[in-house]
């Protein structure tokens, strides 16, 4: 926690770069503010600071109707509170079942949130659950029905009540005069802490597009989606004067809404403190040439795990349009139709994705895979049915790299790039890639793996990093050139 008088003159000054660090609570009124809030400031004696919005909501204070603190960035989170978040949500708010998917103790995790948050688990996500639907009912037209089921409540009733314990109030008081729709699209605000290049980060995505599940343009990006027995799609743009971006979702089953934001955020990388990151890397020349010209660099993610792994293996040593070519084909040939989504009227998407039993047992025939590589997919679907746990588990790359390599086909620059993309493991490094050696070349001296681990070592926690910042010096050593050429 930082000290109370950082915190002070932050609120005061009313400085952007503390957003989300901490939180006012004020005494004589029973809320809690951002540290950007424009209301008047209170008095010192009448403040108390928190580090969370769940740890100020739990001791009794309520979201400020001005800042809104529930839109407030993210902070940066430990690996493992990370995957015990996701993990709770991809199981049904379950401690139990979290537990038994990562191996690790329900002590454990108690001990875990008790030591980073201040809370046990299970009060910290029924915090997180109040500001969720919070957040919904002030600024979504999503019906009250759909707002209880999307933040995590069984029931309406029960949805009601906790509500008018928490803040005194009704769902439809909390929601004031606005608007309810009963379209099931709805748009919500993802903060992140700047800086963020949304049209690098398009990019990146567009030039790897499979356009039966995904639309991207030049401001947005668009895909088809398959949780469970849920289905829909999400349309994602920046806001237009916020460090925000918009999620725009429409979904057969809004109970899997927040594992959604939590899979977009992770996707976009919303939760990194690139300042912590670039003063790291920023010792080598390379590392800090790309962050001088492109701050805003991030790290891609994916949208989910078993897709990225099927497209990390078809992009073995071969090109990124290849490899989408081949997703693409893949998709097609075995993908489930949408003809039943509605979808916004510019897109012309046809696809989901195929799930891991769609791609059991077949054949890829007329794909245009080696045998080889058909050999290595179907392996590695066997293996994922068999063994999806282990990604849910938190071992180190080393520890991932060491299990999957002992399947034909599957090398250490598959099991690094699936860490990194796959997985959004900042330490995840592809060390033998191609764009990487050539990166790392000196007057046409090509480095040798060990010496660029040895390098790498200098990077750690932030490898994976390090790798998209060498892939974009390609991109900047060919624009400086182009200058050179146009001068002379």
């Amino acid at each position: 926690m930082l000290s109370v008088e950082v915190c002070e003159n932050a609120r005061l000054s009313r400085d952007a770069r503390f957003d989300g660090k901490f939180f006012t609570a004020v005494l004589t009124t029973g809320i809690f503010c951002r540290p950007v809030c424009p209301a008047r400031p209170p008095k010192p004696e009448n403040v108390k600071y928190y580090e969370s919005a769940e740890l100020a909501q739990q001791s009794g204070f309520r979201p400020c109707k001005r800042c809104f603190p529930q839109l407030a960035p993210n902070l940066p989170l430990p690996r493992k509170i990370k995957q015990i978040t996701q993990a709770y949500y991809e199981n049904n708010y379950s401690l139990q079942s979290c537990s038994q998917q990562l191996d690790i103790s329900e002590r454990q995790i108690r001990r875990l949130f008790m030591q980073y948050y201040g809370l046990p688990p299970s009060e910290f996500f029924h915090q997180q659950r109040l500001l969720l639907a919070h957040k919904l009912l002030i600024s979504t037209p999503l019906s009250i029905t759909n707002v209880a089921f999307a933040a995590g409540f069984n029931s309406i009733r029960r949805f009601n009540e906790v509500i008018l314990q928490a803040y005194q109030t009704t769902p439809s008081d909390i929601r004031g005069n606005k608007v309810t729709s009963s379209d099931s699209q709805v748009t919500i605000l993802l903060p992140y802490k700047a800086p963020f290049d949304w049209p690098l980060m398009l990019s990146f995505f567009r030039s790897r597009k499979m356009s039966n599940i995904e639309d991207i343009s030049t401001e947005h990006y668009f895909r088809t989606i398959e949780l469970d027995d849920c289905r829909g799609w999400i349309k994602v743009t920046h806001h237009k004067k916020k460090n925000a971006l918009n999620l725009t979702v429409k979904l057969t089953d809004y109970s899997y809404l927040h594992q959604i934001i939590a899979r977009v955020r992770r996707m976009f990388d919303l939760d990194a403190d690139m300042q912590i990151i670039h003063q790291h890397l920023m010792k080598h020349p390379k590392l800090a040439s790309v962050i001088e010209n492109f701050p805003g660099l991030r790290l891609p993610g994916c949208w989910d795990i078993f897709e990225f792994s099927i497209r990390a293996i078809l992009g073995q040593q071969i090109s990124v349009k290849g490899a989408t070519t081949l997703a693409q084909r893949i998709a097609e040939k075995y993908g489930e139709n949408i003809a039943e989504l509605e979808q916004p009227a510019d897109i012309n998407t046809s696809k989901y994705f195929p799930k891991i039993d769609a791609l059991m047992a077949v054949d890829y025939q007329d794909i245009g895979l080696t045998r080889s590589r058909i050999a290595t997919l179907q392996t590695w679907v066997s293996f994922f049915k068999e063994n999806e746990s282990i990604f849910a588990k938190g071992l180190t790359i080393e520890e991932l790299e060491a299990a999957l390599t002992k399947l034909k086909g599957i090398g250490p620059w598959t099991v690094n790039y699936i860490g990194m993309r796959g997985l959004s493991d900042p330490d995840a490094f592809p060390s033998a890639d191609l764009g990487i050696i050539k990166a790392l070349t000196i007057d046409d001296v090509k480095p040798k793996n060990k010496d660029i681990l040895a390098l790498a070592e200098t990077w750690r926690p932030w490898r994976a990093y390090a790798a998209i910042y060498l892939w974009q010096s390609l991109q900047l050593t060919t624009e400086n050139n182009i200058k050179t050429d146009i001068k002379e």
